[in-house]
């Protein structure tokens, strides 16, 4: 009984031979997918590799573009934005109550000289063609700078107006102490000097809320302070190159340096 069941439960397997060579078939083709497979994948990886080596040869060709990315996000055009030069610096200001500077405190000749060349910088020409950038249509309306220097509209960068409007607040408050005759502006009526200085006083106050410097300022625990706290003013700062801004508006410049004067 159980040999009978043996027997016909097995059967002879069969060999290439018998069908003929198909068992191979399979085979070679997995072998043909899997080599297909491999020449896509390496097809894919060398497309990638060329397109990281492209966007880095990009990248690289131009300093600063990340510096140059976010200036352009965070200002409206500006020629000085568009030529990727924007650079920023990193560091912590000392800035307690009575810190020394070059800019501070009763005036003398040094002083005056070290603010006149923080800000008195010359105008340069601004293109026709970005106009309306800026919101402006009527070209006519406009000063053109000289044909040896590019045409275009005369312009200053905005900075050097702000530090003007510092600085005339600050000679403002120690005209009575300090001889200012040489200052044209203050040589006005008084009711012109003063909305003059409130000009000033506006424009600083809409340049600081439009900027609105987030960095937080901390606070020191102070006993003798009746909060029993002080506020630390030497903050951590990330800013613009001044002194590059300076450079690139005196290699820019579109008049001559007797020019270099703000009226209003």
């Amino acid at each position: 009984m159980f040999g009978t069941w043996r027997r016909s439960s097995y059967e002879r397997l069969g060999t290439n031979d018998d069908d003929g060579g198909e068992s191979g078939k399979p085979a070679r083709q997995h072998q043909h997918w899997a080599s297909s497979t491999v020449h896509v994948l390496l097809l894919a990886i060398q497309s990638t590799a060329i397109a990281f080596l492209v966007l880095y040869i990009a990248l690289s060709s131009t300093p600063n573009n990340s510096d140059a990315v976010c200036g352009a996000q965070l200002s409206p055009y500006s020629p000085y934005i568009d030529t990727n030069v924007l650079q920023y610096t990193t560091f912590t200001e000392e800035n307690h109550l009575m810190q020394p500077s070059p800019y501070r405190g009763q005036p003398t000749p040094d002083i005056e000289m070290a603010w006149k060349e923080l800000w008195r910088l010359p105008r340069i020409q601004f293109p026709e063609s970005k106009l309306s950038a800026l919101n402006k249509t009527n070209v006519d309306l406009y000063t053109h700078a000289a044909p040896q220097y590019g045409g275009g509209v005369l312009a200053i960068l905005n900075v050097f107006h702000e530090l003007h409007c510092l600085n005339m607040i600050r000679q403002y408050t120690y005209r009575d102490s300090y001889d200012y005759s040489d200052v044209t502006a203050f040589r006005a009526p008084e009711e012109i000097v003063r909305g003059h200085i409130d000009h000033c006083i506006e424009t600083l106050r809409k340049q600081l809320m439009c900027t609105s410097d987030v960095t937080p300022m901390i606070f020191i625990k102070d006993a003798s302070r009746p909060t029993g706290m002080k506020p630390d003013f030497n903050l951590q700062r990330k800013c613009r190159n001044y002194h590059q801004i300076q450079q690139w508006a005196l290699r820019n410049r579109a008049e001559p340096e007797e020019n270099y004067e703000l009226e209003h």
